[in-house]
């Protein structure tokens, strides 16, 4: 099919009075909004240029004050305890020397002024401003603006100490705050000459802009047109390299976008149908009914977190007196999960025959690290019953702990040592690997499950755990089997109600009459 079909030429379009309207529209708005985005903006710079530099004025001017009563401080405590009363007025004097102190006062630990800028306040007692605190036990202190014969101004204190022990009196040193309110009157006069150029400026820009872009966004909208009619082997001659020519760029690559999008909608929907079929693969995989042993009630529970998962369980016969109980979860989900699960069922039941829980994950191990993609791994707690002693024969590879409800209520957790299948081709498998053998009695009931039951979170990202699971298998250790598994399922969907799911839950529960 053509594909290099001409392009409408801008002369084509209708010259009408209404597109000479939108024309005038377009400039208009982009006018408009140029104008209010640089007077919003130089607004907003200038605020909080004039906030930074009132904070840095105010700190500049707060740091020589400070720097001027440390000075004074430092030399009038010998003087002061000694009453050389000119020795302390000349320190005063020496500070008026610098144009932004306004008053310079020291006042002694009976609130006498004994030094002033003033002679005539000389030996007056000491009266705070309203606004200015005491200083008591502060080593510095700086006031909030205040008013001082009609200027605004601000107190800094520093206590006179004798030895940087003893309190003879305190250095008040008054800075008038005129000096930053004109520079910031200065700063506002040439923000608001700035911001009128800005706007005049960028208006004229606009309008020419405009114009200059207006003309080929009318040829490129006669090709949109032709596009959205359903078009899609028509092709905009791109002419400029500027955001006009990637905009018309854009629109054939819309076309060729679209046409990849009808295929992937249709791969989609071949994706869907396997991953149907996966998981109708996987139903057929897990038990559909659960051993019936005299003296034992075994149920399961399975959600997986897809459409398929990577959690897998199982119950297999291995003579008239062993039955094999399996839950392990295969890293990852989806498709790759839902294999490796197959992968790991398959090699596991072709060693049950073992009749031994170590031995059966060591031949599995080996096995499936042939096979098995790099970077997956499963964890697995495989365990052998014998339902005529009542003896457990458990082994770890990784997974999560066994937990074994006893009569009374009272929980234990076994988790022994093992790494996870897939990891190693099993020298280091072995070695980890530990069993464990345990002798249950009337009324014991365990619970075998995946991490998607304990890590399970909530809204608030707190997981159900270990230790809540273990306090309502205590609390409900009474309950026959499948009622125990729906009460744990039950607290898990209440626990995590309103949060998704983000892992595959599995929970086996078998009960000792």
């Amino acid at each position: 099919m053509n594909t290099t079909t001409s392009p409408v030429r801008p002369q084509k379009v209708s010259r009408s009075s209404s597109s000479r309207h939108k024309k005038g529209g377009l400039r208009y708005k982009f006018g408009l909004s140029i104008t209010l985005l640089l007077t919003l903006t130089i607004i907003f710079i200038s605020f909080f240029a004039l906030q930074g530099e009132q904070v840095a004025l105010r700190n500049e001017m707060e740091q020589r004050g400070i720097t001027i009563a440390r000075n004074i401080a430092a030399n009038a405590a010998k003087p002061l305890l000694r009453g050389e009363i000119l020795s302390l007025a000349s320190l005063v004097k020496d500070a008026l020397e610098n144009k932004s102190v306004t008053y310079a006062q020291i006042v002694d630990d009976d609130s006498i002024i004994v030094a002033h800028n003033k002679l005539q306040k000389s030996g007056s007692v000491y009266h705070r401003p309203p606004g200015v605190e005491a200083l008591q036990n502060r080593s510095i202190a700086v006031s909030e603006v205040f008013l001082y014969q009609g200027d605004k101004n601000v107190d800094v204190a520093i206590p006179i100490l004798l030895k940087k022990q003893v309190k003879l009196g305190e250095v008040h040193i008054g800075l008038s705050q005129t000096h930053i309110d004109t520079v910031i009157r200065q700063a506002v006069m040439q923000i608001i000459v700035l911001a009128v150029i800005f706007v005049v400026l960028g208006i004229i820009v606009t309008m020419i802009l405009v114009s200059v872009i207006v003309r080929p966004i009318k040829a490129l909208e006669a090709g949109a047109d032709i596009i959205g009619h359903g078009n899609l082997d028509y092709t905009i001659k791109v002419e400029s390299q500027d955001e006009i020519g990637n905009l018309a760029s854009s629109f054939n690559r819309m076309t060729v976008d679209l046409k990849d999008a009808q295929k992937k909608i249709i791969e989609k929907e071949k994706m869907e149908q396997e991953l149907e079929t996966a998981r109708k693969i996987q139903s057929v995989l897990l038990p559909k009914e659960y051993p019936a042993l005299e003296g034992f009630q075994i149920v399961a529970f399975y959600k997986s977190a897809k459409v398929v998962g990577g959690d897998y369980y199982d119950f297999h016969r291995i003579n008239d007196k062993l039955l094999g109980i399996t839950v392990a979860d295969v890293s990852g989900k989806g498709v790759p999960g839902s294999l490796g699960m197959v992968m790991t069922r398959s090699i596991l039941r072709s060693q049950t025959y073992l009749g031994n829980a170590c031995g059966t994950l060591s031949k599995t191990n080996r096995l499936l690290f042939r096979d098995i993609k790099r970077g997956m791994f499963v964890t697995m707690f495989y365990l052998v019953l014998d339902y005529e002693k009542k003896t457990l024969d458990c082994s770890n590879a990784g997974h999560n702990p066994m937990m074994l409800g006893h009569k009374n209520g009272q929980v234990e957790l076994f988790n022994p040592a093992g790494i996870a299948l897939g990891l190693d081709e099993g020298k280091r498998f072995d070695k980890k690997l530990q069993p464990v053998n345990l002798k249950l009695k009337s009324g014991d009931t365990f619970i075998l499950y995946t991490d998607g039951v304990t890590e399970a979170m909530n809204k608030q990202e707190q997981e159900f755990s270990e230790e809540r699971l273990a306090e309502i298998l205590g609390k409900n250790v009474y309950l026959d089997a499948q009622e125990l598994s729906d009460t744990i399922i039950n607290e898990l969907m209440g626990f995590t109600s309103g949060a998704g799911q983000h892992d595959d839950i599995t929970l086996v529960t078998v009960k000792v009459e």
